[in-house]
């Protein structure tokens, strides 16, 4: 059973300064594996099952305006499910840059990764009336960005002028 995340990392580590055979270490490795991926589940299912925030979180994994105001927003720390999966932001962490559309708004989606614990932005389609990326397997929406031909900055709130953040977290 493969593991995806940060959850549980192989080990390669030796005894009393004698490296462990491989055969035996390759074998303990794959029983704590499976048992860590079982944990996760049962966990999950502790939790309601399914993907998002965990409950009574209502200030975790939020994503706010950077300050100073910057064409970046900034994610805070949290922990959530994603595909069953343990997943946890120990920092505030800046989303990448983004660029601002060319003619017409954009909706680009702010996502949790599970592969490598980071935050990444799925760019959406420029049009009169934006809809809103998919987010890709193993990816849990955040916060949906929208934004604005000219703008220099995202803010909290619709300014009408500036991009704007939409919360768009599911709990658990």
């Amino acid at each position: 059973m493969p593991m995806k995340g940060k959850g549980y990392l192989k080990t390669t580590w030796t005894f009393q300064e004698r490296p462990v055979a491989s055969a035996k270490l390759n074998n303990w490795d794959d029983r704590i594996e499976s048992a860590l991926v079982f944990v996760h589940y049962l966990l999950n299912q502790v939790w309601g099952g399914g993907d998002g925030v965990l409950r009574n979180a209502a200030d975790e994994l939020v994503v706010e305006a950077a300050e100073p105001p910057a064409l970046h927003a900034v994610v805070r720390p949290g922990y959530a499910f994603i595909g069953r999966f343990a997943y946890a932001l120990e920092n505030t962490t800046p989303t990448p840059d983004i660029q601002p559309p060319s003619s017409q708004p954009r909706l680009d989606l702010v996502t949790a990764e599970l592969d490598g614990w980071s935050i990444g932005v799925v760019t959406g389609e420029e049009a009169a009336e934006p809809e809103p990326p998919q987010a890709p397997q193993d990816t849990l929406p955040l916060a949906t960005l929208y934004l604005r031909p000219g703008m220099s900055y995202i803010t909290d709130d619709d300014d009408g002028i500036h991009g704007y953040i939409i919360d768009a977290r599911s709990f658990l």
